[in-house]
């Protein structure tokens, strides 16, 4: 019996309970085949049908004046090649057909990331964050985005996971926090002396237990209440927009906007960009590591299923190198500089 491919659209992502974003590129996809007359089982795709069919989008997407044709191009090839892939694991077909090589294109988001000077920019300039109004807790709004930065860095975290600025979110709580050596679910090999940190994603939902490295267990120390509630949030001061926040951190530490390659224009940072800073770093430090360490999906049964890439992802995160500013807390030092020692503006 043949499969058409909007049934195994269908069934791919019901399978992998993909997040709505992710489902709504899918169907995308499965809208451009039907307008270009794919009616060709799943069981008979060639690569000759599946080149006609990526070059009728590119054509498409040139015809409609579309800013980046070429990526909209291989977002089809990537979302026709995931559901082939999961319909051949399922043995739907016999073997997988060839796919065209992906076209040249202009990763204008991945040119996105903050440098090292810059990120000591931001860290020194949560000294200068006003107090909120109605801020009634111990601790100076600065000091937790002072964590959240730190945190950023190294997890490459969605805002949400940082601060619950919307009912869907889950932020990490006191009870996520696991100060042990072995890792709380037993999985890891390597134990972490610092301790480990639990946290979900927003788009996805994938559940990560990570070990903390000395930089990130001095700065998740320094926010512990002494009253600790388990169930409180570990970060506090993000506002319901923390985007609106952190661009006034940006303006404190004169951090330039970003330009848009596109349209020449310059455009605010936004917390996002801190995950893009994270995986360049990582894959900086140690390639391909930014794959785990950011929860990507990747491609390739055998990658996906029998590599090892906890080992890889351990290894990163407790030698990733961090910015001068961020180690200046756990050598002791809270308010200098801890290469100069030169004092913060109004340091604690």
């Amino acid at each position: 019996m043949s499969t058409n491919l909007e049934s195994a659209v269908e069934n791919y992502i019901r399978a992998r309970s993909l997040s709505q974003g992710s489902r709504d590129e899918h169907f995308a996809t499965l809208r451009k085949w039907n307008r270009w007359g794919g009616g060709v089982p799943v069981e008979e795709l060639t690569r000759r049908v599946i080149r006609e069919f990526l070059d009728w989008v590119h054509e498409h997407a040139v015809l409609d004046e579309g800013a980046n044709p070429e990526r909209t191009a291989n977002k089809a090839r990537e979302n026709l090649r995931a559901v082939i892939s999961w319909a051949w694991e399922q043995d739907l077909i016999e073997s997988l057909p060839r796919f065209p090589q992906p076209r040249p294109q202009r990763d204008v988001a991945g040119l996105h990331y903050l440098t090292k000077p810059e990120l000591n920019a931001l860290y020194f300039a949560t000294y200068n964050i006003p107090r909120p109004r109605g801020w009634d807790l111990p601790l100076s709004v600065g000091r937790y985005w002072r964590a959240a930065l730190v945190l950023f860095f190294n997890y490459g975290l969605d805002t949400g996971t940082i601060w619950k600025s919307a009912p869907c979110h889950e932020p990490i709580l006191w009870r996520h926090i696991s100060w042990d050596r072995q890792s709380p679910d037993g999985q890891a090999k390597g134990q972490s002396r610092w301790g480990w940190i639990y946290y979900r994603r927003v788009k996805t939902g994938k559940t990560f237990y990570r070990p903390m490295n000395r930089t990130v267990h001095a700065h998740v120390k320094s926010i512990m209440p002494d009253d600790l509630d388990p169930n409180a949030a570990v970060v506090s001061g993000g506002s319901s927009r923390p985007n609106t926040r952190f661009r006034l951190l940006c303006d404190l530490a004169g951090v330039k906007p970003r330009l848009n390659i596109e349209s020449g224009k310059e455009e605010p940072w936004q917390l996002k960009d801190l995950r893009k800073t994270c995986a360049t770093y990582y894959d900086e430090h140690m390639p391909e590591s930014s794959i785990e360490i950011l929860g990507h999906s990747v491609g390739g049964v055998t990658y996906r299923h029998y590599a090892h890439r906890d080992p890889l992802a351990f290894k990163a995160i407790m030698t990733i190198p961090q910015p001068t500013a961020f180690i200046s807390l756990a050598r002791g030092i809270d308010g200098e500089c801890p290469c100069c020692r030169r004092p913060f503006t109004n340091a604690e």
